[in-house]
């Protein structure tokens, strides 16, 4: 007897009857609507994760030697206030009785800026130390207009003997203008302060103020 037998159909349908297994499907090639992939270059930093970029390291202004500066500080106010009294004293006028005494602001411009220079480089970004700058500066020019003056009396009482000539005139003891400077400092002071005007002030003030300001643009470059 025999039977129609047909053999059972396994799972997975056509493609398993002819020997064969289902096709996974192919990965998506890069082109339209996939990014390519990156391929890292040989001795490129590498990316980092989670971290991002570290904070920049704050900036510290440059230290500076205080002792140092104020030494030099000190050393420019008096080469600056013996170059003010040798220039105010040049440009003075000592044949007249009394002698013409010419202001030039911006010697006291210079010999602040001078104070200030050597302040910032050696004392970097000191406040203090701006305003002892400053101090000096104003110290220098009041000392530089006094021993100006002391040499301008010097020169027109030189002026003043050789135009009388004869024996007071060899007899005659002149004070330097050290002598007057130390020995008579009062009496200069009181000459000088009666001569003074609102410029002189003005001028006076410049000088700290320059070496302030100098200060202050040389420690902030």
């Amino acid at each position: 007897m025999s039977q129609n037998w047909q053999q059972p159909q396994q799972p997975g349908g056509y493609a398993q009857q002819q020997g064969g297994y289902p096709q996974q499907p192919a990965p998506p090639q890069p082109g339209y609507g996939y990014p390519q992939a990156q391929h890292p270059q040989p001795g490129a930093p590498q990316p980092q994760f989670g971290g991002g970029f570290p904070p920049p390291a704050p900036q510290v202004g440059r230290q500076g030697n205080p002792l140092a500066a104020v030494g030099a500080a000190i050393v420019a106010a008096v080469v600056g206030a013996l170059a003010y009294a040798f220039l105010l004293s040049s440009l003075a006028d000592t044949d007249s009785n009394p002698p013409e005494v010419r202001k030039f602001a911006y010697a006291g411009v210079a010999l602040g800026a001078l104070v200030g220079l050597v302040v910032a480089k050696l004392g970097g970004r000191n406040v203090a130390l701006w305003v002892v700058g400053a101090v000096l500066a104003l110290v220098a020019i009041f000392l530089g207009e006094l021993y100006g003056y002391a040499m301008i009396l010097n020169d027109a009482t030189t002026n003043y003997v050789d135009k009388i000539g004869g024996a007071a005139a060899a007899s005659a003891d002149i004070p330097s203008a050290n002598e007057i400077f130390f020995d008579h400092f009062g009496d200069l002071f009181d000459t000088w302060k009666e001569d003074a005007d609102a410029i002189t002030w003005i001028f006076m003030i410049l000088s700290p103020i320059a070496a302030a300001g100098t200060a202050f643009r040389i420690s902030n470059r």
